[in-house]
Parts: C-alpha cells; structure tokens; sequence
C-alpha cells in the first residue's frame, strides 16, 4: 500500500520499448538502480512501468541498447498539479465556491419552531426575530440563552424554550405549560343525553326533577339549576320560597341509568368477486357547462360484464368566461364473475361480528355492560343472514346545558 501510494505521489508512466535490444535496456536500467515492474512483452515490444523521475534518466541507456521509448500512459500527483496549472480558471473558481461556501455557512438561512400545541409558530418566530434570529444573520452574532429567556418571558404558556442550530438551520424547541382548565361555573341543568331506567340518582346542586326508578327519555330534565331562594320568615320563622327570586347555579350531580342498544348485522351467503380480463373501451365526452359532446364511444359487448372507470380532467378557465370546461374520459374494464360462498355458521358468526362492532362504537367506555345477547333474525331473501345484538348496560346518562334564559 505504501509503495504504490508513493508511485502515485511521485508520479509513473508505462511505456513500450521497441528496438534491436530491449532485453539489453531492461539490464542497464537494473544496473543503473532504475526500478522496472509490470513488464510485459507483446510480439517484439516490451511494456514497462517506472517512476516519472527515472524516465528522465533513461536517454543514456536508450542510445546504448539501441531503443526506443514512447510514454503510452501516465498517472500520478505530478500530473494532476500540470492538469490543474493549465486551468488556472477552474483553481481560481474552486477556490471561490469554497470560500463563498464557508461565508454562507456561517450564516443562518432557515429558522424552524416545533414543540407546538395551542401556539402559533409565527408568534415564536416573531419574538425570535425580534431578539435577533432571523434569516439572514451571522451564526455567531446569535445569544442563544438570551433568546431563549426572551421567549419564556414574552410568553407565559412557555415551561422551557431551547435553540440548537444545525449547519444553516436553527431550531427552536418550546414545552409548553399543561395550564389548568378554567371551571365553567355559568349557570346549567342536567338532562337526560339517553333512553333509560334511573338506578343511582345523586344530586350536588340543583333541584332534583326525577327519582331512582324513573324511566326517562333522551332530553328530559334530571337536576334544573333554576332554585327559589329560601328566605326565613321574621314572624313565623319558617323557610318561605314562593315569593322570593329564582336562583340560577350550575346543577351538579351523578345519574346512572340502565341503557339497551340493539343493531343489526347483515352478511352474504355467496358474494360475487370481479376479476378483470384486461379487455377494455374507452369512451370521450367533452363537458362544456352542462352540454356533453362525445368524442368518441365504447363499442361494449352486451354479454359482458363491466366495471366503469371516470376520469375527469378540468382544463383552465377562459379569460372573463364562467363556463367550466372539462374533458370525461369513461373507462369500461371487462370482467369475469365468481362467487364465493359461506356456510350458514360461518355467515352468521360474519354478520354477529358486524353487529358487535357497530354496537361498541355507540357505548362509552365508562359504560358497566350488564348483558350481551345475539339473535338470529328470519328473512326474506335466502341469500342472506342477518343477526340482532342487544347490549343491556349501566352508564351516567346526564348531559349538562347551559340555561340561556335567565
């Protein structure tokens, strides 16, 4: 590896020797301590290698042996430097782009914010900008930690703001603070957001308008938060309401009812699968507002049996026209029918499994599911199976509304 990174350093040529006496050349280049490798001998020439200093030694033994040389290729450092000395332009601009890549380097082309949730990216990158980072400016020229500390102060919902920069790019990193929810204290009742049997029935502020064991509707009323105010009579001392004001509070409390759900699922005993032949027509309809031209129709087979393809591609508005102009292009793709079949378990485990899931996407997850029942129901149509699942559960069913009129 050394010999051969030297060759290259110092640079080698190969040349062909031709004449009366090569062998001869070869064994004075020897005695001179001329290295010679790779020698190869093709008819009557010889071709060798040897370093490009040595080459220039040789013209004593080429006049002794009665030879010639001729340089048939060359490589090596010395070469690549002559290459470069004749295009100077070229060592000149590759010294500029190098420059002018390190200058731009050192400058800050593209700013990105993440970390974001309820704030804007604009906003940071306004403050940032403000502080200093912006496109444009001197990577060095950037106080990272005082930009960040500015950013925490301007914004308040900000727990932590970081700046890294990667080559051209600064990135600002933000957490933001998880803030506590502002209670909602306006004035409310309680319904009901379903059908259902009252079984627990606690009431926290408000006026209780039903009892456990009451059926109610989607709608109805559970806690009003309209209270009279109870004022204490001076002469009698009792708690009179009835001529005092309504109070309005936000009704609280927990109604958990018993609630059904029913839904269906269908499935197939033979369903069709479509195949494409990779026999097709093409039919093109020019829509000019809503005139149709046809351009050209599909030749369709009346036995066959095909799947239609619409392509629409809308061409630009003409100056000061509405009308819209657009190009349809109907693809009819021929194609063969099988069917594939179910046993009626298989079919009706399908159609129970469609139901199941139907059913889950209406109940919370809060819910305590009391039943789960499946029945298989009679129809019309011998081709298919359908299936009824109730699910019997216990949930809080009260919805809170804000009372407009007060």
């Amino acid at each position: 590896m050394t010999y051969k990174l030297s060759n290259y350093i110092y640079g080698m040529v190969r040349v062909r020797i031709r004449g009366l006496m090569p062998e001869k050349f070869v064994n004075l280049c020897i005695a001179q301590h001329i290295l010679l490798w790779d020698i190869v001998k093709r008819d009557d020439d010889l071709y060798a290698n040897m370093r490009l200093n040595d080459f220039f030694r040789i013209r004593p033994i080429t006049r002794v042996s009665q030879v010639r040389v001729r340089v048939v290729s060359y490589r090596g450092l010395p070469f690549i430097i002559k290459r470069i000395k004749r295009r100077k332009m070229m060592l000149v601009g590759a010294s500029l782009s190098f420059i002018l890549l390190n200058i731009m380097a050192s400058y800050i082309w593209f700013v990105d914010v993440k970390g974001t949730k309820q704030l804007t990216t604009e906003m940071i990158k306004e403050i940032a900008s403000q502080s200093g980072l912006k496109p444009g400016i001197v990577k060095d020229s950037v106080n990272a930690k005082q930009i960040e500390k500015t950013i925490q102060l301007n914004i308040p919902e900000i727990a932590w703001a970081g700046i890294t920069f990667t080559g051209t790019r600064a990135e600002i990193e933000i957490v933001e603070k998880t803030m506590p929810k502002q209670q909602d204290n306006a004035p409310a009742d309680i319904i009901a957001a379903k059908d259902g049997v009252i079984v627990e029935f606690i009431v926290l502020s408000g006026k209780p308008m039903v009892k456990k064991g009451d059926t109610v509707k989607k709608g109805d009323l559970l806690i009003t938060g309209v209270v009279p105010e109870q004022i204490t009579d001076n002469v009698s001392g009792q708690l009179d309401a009835a001529n005092s004001p309504p109070q309005f509070v936000k009704a609280k409390g927990i109604a958990k009812a018993r609630v059904w759900y029913e839904t269906y699922g269908e499935t197939e005993l033979a369903t069709p699968i479509y195949q494409r032949t990779g026999n097709r027509e093409v039919a093109v309809n020019i829509n000019i507002g809503s005139n149709k031209i046809s351009l050209k129709s599909a030749d369709l087979d009346p036995n066959a049996e095909f799947e239609t393809e619409v392509i629409y591609k809308k061409l630009p508005k003409w100056r000061n026209s509405g009308v819209t102009v657009e190009s349809e292009i109907n693809i009819f793709h021929e194609v063969t029918t099988s069917w594939a079949t179910r046993t009626i378990d298989e079919a009706r485990d399908d159609a129970r499994a469609k139901a199941l899931a139907a059913v889950q996407n209406l109940i919370p997850e809060t819910a305590y599911i009391l039943s789960r029942t499946s029945e298989v129901l009679d129809t019309s149509e011998p081709n298919l199976v359908r299936v009824k699942v109730s699910v019997e559960t216990i949930e809080e069913i009260g919805q809170s509304v804000v009372i407009l009129s007060q």
